[in-house]
């Protein structure tokens, strides 16, 4: 999936009150199904709020009658029910699930999904994945096969709660227009975390993978990385997208930064980008450019902690850097 695709798409919201216009916009950006309405005899209505990010589409909503919905087969992705509130009982491939605040419910492409009941009232986060990234991600780490998932996993400790911090985290960082994870360089690595946390809660194949030692890693695998780092830092690059690049599983290149150069892969493209953004800084107009314009450039979202990496490694704030540069002319 290429950088430009990582820019969030603008969010979407309001009330339907056609179970026809539920079905038609959800048609369009999560799955094809069909709604039907458990007490007729009331009104139908619901509200939303929707937002798509690479690979993800993440929908808030909630129904004001109890509601059926039928899928049939997702067959393009994976479907995540993580309700606020209430309950959304449904089964997949003949598997019984009621998703609440402590227990999330999980649907993959293959065989039939049906919501039975959406209670009315329920407030519930609905996630989107697309199947192919989910399958890359399983490859990456187990060679292929382990595409069996598990059809709940629990919200309330462990690295389930964790991963709900990151998906509560999407959702307001995405309905913030100012937010730097409508910049592809900081969404992409969000993003993959995020996928790579759902496949650690939900597939005990993936979990193990990952407890397992890695391979041992070529010096050469390192310095293809290392190189694509320096030649491409502007990219929004992961890990996951490195190993890749070098024909090794993330793990592996993971375990071998760590020997041969003691830091993460992650860890290192920050202190490339920080050198980049420490040169515009001293080539910058103090006029017309700012330190805020100069770090999102470089995928520092946080300007605190980048104002800190810049003194520890430079000894002077990048405010200062920008100062010493106008001191100059």
């Amino acid at each position: 999936m290429g950088a430009d695709q990582f820019a969030a798409q603008p969010g979407q919201r309001g009330r339907l009150t056609s179970r026809d216009n539920a079905a038609d916009v959800c048609h369009g950006v999560f799955f094809p199904h069909t709604v039907e309405q458990l007490d007729p005899g009331r009104g139908f209505d619901l509200d939303y709020r929707l937002t798509q990010v690479g690979p993800l589409t993440l929908a808030e909503i909630t129904h004001h009658t109890d509601v059926r919905l039928d899928f049939a087969e997702l067959r393009t992705g994976y479907y995540v029910n993580v309700p606020l509130s209430g309950a959304v009982r449904s089964r997949h491939r003949g598997i019984d699930v009621t998703a609440t605040t402590e227990t999330a419910s999980v649907s993959g492409p293959v065989g039939e999904t049906v919501v039975t009941r959406w209670v009315a009232g329920t407030r519930n986060l609905a996630l989107r994945i697309d199947g192919g990234v989910v399958d890359r991600t399983l490859a990456e780490a187990l060679r292929g096969g382990g595409a069996g998932f598990d059809p709940s996993f629990d919200l309330r400790t462990g690295p389930g709660r964790s991963w709900l911090g990151m998906l509560r985290v999407l959702r307001d960082q995405l309905d913030d227009p100012d937010s730097v994870l409508h910049r592809p360089m900081t969404a992409m690595p969000f993003v993959e975390s995020l996928v790579t946390g759902f496949c650690t809660v939900s597939n005990p194949a993936f979990r193990q993978a990952l407890d397992r030692a890695a391979e041992p890693i070529p010096p050469a695998a390192v310095r293809t990385a290392v190189d694509i780092m320096h030649a491409r830092p502007q990219l929004p690059l992961t890990t996951a997208e490195l190993a890749r690049r070098c024909n090794v599983s993330v793990r592996t290149l993971q375990e071998g930064f760590q020997r041969h150069l003691g830091v993460a892969p992650m860890a290192y493209l920050r202190s490339v980008r920080l050198e980049r953004a420490h040169a515009d800084l001293r080539a910058a107009d103090p006029g017309q450019d700012t330190v805020s314009a100069i770090a999102y450039r470089w995928g520092f979202g946080n300007l605190t902690r980048f104002a800190h990496q810049h003194r520890m490694t430079y000894g002077q704030s990048p405010k200062e850097t920008l100062r010493v540069r106008a001191g100059r002319h």
